[in-house]
């Protein structure tokens, strides 16, 4: 597919807030954990498994995220990065997106920061049974033993998780794109290289960018404001939705 492209020169003042923030570990490479405190979370990090999935024999129910959170608590992004069934995705999205998160803490100063999180799920019915109350946990419909049968069977299928580019049903590509070009000086042309990894979500948008090199801060910049305008074709796997981590590497003369 045709890739569109359009040139646009953007001038001081710096780029709103809401875009800097999602791209601000493009600019000295920094560590992207904090040394002296990490991220802590306060919310429901335990919810009620769906419905739908109730029954069905999944050990341990969980989703992770890779989660970038600023100096003022603030959550930029959540990515999963992994799940034991994928139709856990959603609710835990949801949850996420509830927590209250506190800043790492470097050098005795709030700082921004990826980190990881876990979603856990239960079976209200479950732990009501376990706790003495009698009621047996579990469907015991045809329709619930068939579910349990298949899940039983072809349990690696329902997995969410990364995928090696090699694996993906059809090659990456991009759909769309907006060449975006950042001059903190005026007068002064950006140009240079920046070579920059990030991940593409099941939606086909970058996320998570970080520059493993660049010539300056504003192709670094541009870079990343290009990348926001990027969309990719979704990555499948055998027909699921799943990510992957690409590196691409962009030049501004």
């Amino acid at each position: 597919m045709n890739v569109m492209t359009r040139s646009q020169t953007l001038r001081p003042p710096l780029p709103s807030l809401r875009v800097w923030v999602i791209l601000a570990f493009l600019l000295s490479g920094a560590s992207a954990w904090a040394e002296d405190k990490r991220i802590t979370a306060e919310g429901e990090l335990e919810i009620i498994l769906p419905a739908e999935l109730r029954g069905v024999p999944i050990i341990n129910p969980h989703v992770d995220f890779l989660i970038d959170v600023g100096a003022d608590g603030t959550l930029f992004d959540a990515m999963p990065t992994a799940a034991n069934h994928r139709d856990l995705l959603s609710a835990a999205i949801a949850a996420v997106n509830k927590v209250t998160f506190t800043p790492a803490i470097e050098d005795g100063a709030p700082v921004r920061s990826r980190d990881s999180i876990r979603i856990h799920f239960y079976d209200p019915e479950q732990r009501a049974w376990r706790q003495g109350s009698g009621q047996l946990p579990f469907g015991g419909t045809p329709s619930d033993a068939a579910k349990n049968r298949i899940y039983a069977t072809s349990a690696q299928n329902f997995v969410y998780e990364l995928s090696e580019r090699d694996e993906l049903d059809s090659p990456i590509t991009k759909r769309q794109s907006t060449r975006r070009i950042y001059a903190s000086q005026e007068g002064v042309k950006t140009e240079g290289e920046c070579l920059v990894e990030f991940y593409i979500d099941p939606n086909g948008r970058a996320r998570f960018p970080t520059a493993l090199e660049s010539d300056s801060d504003d192709v670094a910049i541009s870079a990343a404001l290009t990348l926001l305008e990027t969309r990719f074709n979704p990555p499948r796997r055998n027909g699921h939705p799943t990510y992957v981590k690409i590196q691409q590497r962009f030049r501004f003369e």
